[in-house]
């Protein structure tokens, strides 16, 4: 047992470096260029990965197999998650499971197969190979839903800026589709400016105004955002004014982002418990116990006098 655990340190540092590695090939930042890629059916799709397009010849070989399987809800929720994540058209629901059957392959192969049976001689049993396959068959669920959490950070933290900057262009007297017009054109260029441009042209071609906000909610799919264009729909049906209505949702946004940043350092404190304790204070007691500990042990020191 212990002859064999400098290897499976080995093996585990080694999962880890292509872990990172295939994160670090995976596409993190995939904010829709020109916005016509956050929608289901848009024509452009964001940036390729390499690994995914090193990948694409061997899990097309899966599609076929993929294509009767049922899974309705599951394939909703893949799709769902491709459009929030701005990705729509760089690959179909059957092709992500082709891709985690091919995943669930690859780390077999690399780990099971030829890291521990060919490198290292060891052969694995057969609940370890089973776990290789669902570690790898679940790690492109890990990564979208990673993908996902990133684009709606970066609107997250654009949202109070973009909300300022169209509350002041309608109260400066700018309709709501000039207003945003000024933010697409004056904010910096991120996927909630992507996703507003998107909703501007949806409302040029002939689209309403209550369907290209809630399109923009279904789009996004962040509480935020949801609040934000009911509020709109609200006030476009009542024909109430947009002015007020932006001016206290930009104001309640930024409350909510203090407040966010409040629980966030009252975290911190819980978060560096864990370290503080499992490496902070033994090094403490090493240093203030080790040199009296020493004395002990080689007689340096008399105890009573």
């Amino acid at each position: 047992m212990f002859g064999q655990l400098p290897y499976l340190v080995f093996a585990l540092s080694f999962g880890a470096a292509i872990f990172g590695v295939a994160r670090t090939l995976m596409p993190r930042d995939l904010s829709v260029e020109g916005a016509a890629g956050s929608l289901p059916g848009g024509v452009e799709s964001a940036k390729e990965a390499v690994l995914v397009h090193a990948l694409r010849p061997l899990y097309a070989i899966f599609v076929p197999f993929t294509m009767p399987l049922g899974l309705k809800p599951y394939r909703l929720r893949i799709e769902r998650q491709f459009v929030a994540a701005g990705m729509v058209g760089v690959m179909s629901a059957d092709e992500f499971f082709a891709y985690k059957i091919t995943m669930g392959l690859f780390f077999e192969f690399s780990f099971g197969i030829v890291l521990a049976y060919v490198i290292m001689g060891i052969n694995l049993p057969f609940p370890l190979h089973f776990l290789l396959l669902a570690l790898g068959s679940f790690f492109p669920d890990f990564w979208i839903s990673g993908v996902v959490s990133g684009r709606q950070l970066q609107i997250r933290k654009s949202l109070p800026y973009v909300m300022d900057l169209l509350t002041l262009s309608v109260e400066a007297g700018l309709d709501f589709i000039a207003g945003v017009g000024k933010v697409c054109e004056k904010a910096k260029h991120g996927p909630l400016v992507d996703e507003l441009s998107f909703t501007l042209r949806e409302i040029q071609v002939g689209a309403t105004r209550q369907t290209a906000l809630r399109n923009l909610a279904w789009r996004l799919d962040m509480q935020e955002i949801r609040s934000f264009t009911a509020l709109l729909i609200q006030a476009d049906i009542l024909g109430a004014s947009i002015g007020p209505v932006l001016r206290a949702q930009s104001d309640l946004l930024r409350t909510q982002r203090f407040q966010a940043a409040e629980r966030a350092g009252a975290y911190a404190a819980t978060k560096l418990l864990f370290p503080l304790i499992l490496f902070i204070m033994p090094a403490v007691f090493i240093v203030i116990f080790g040199p009296i500990a020493l004395n002990f042990i080689y007689g340096d020191m008399v105890i009573g006098g």
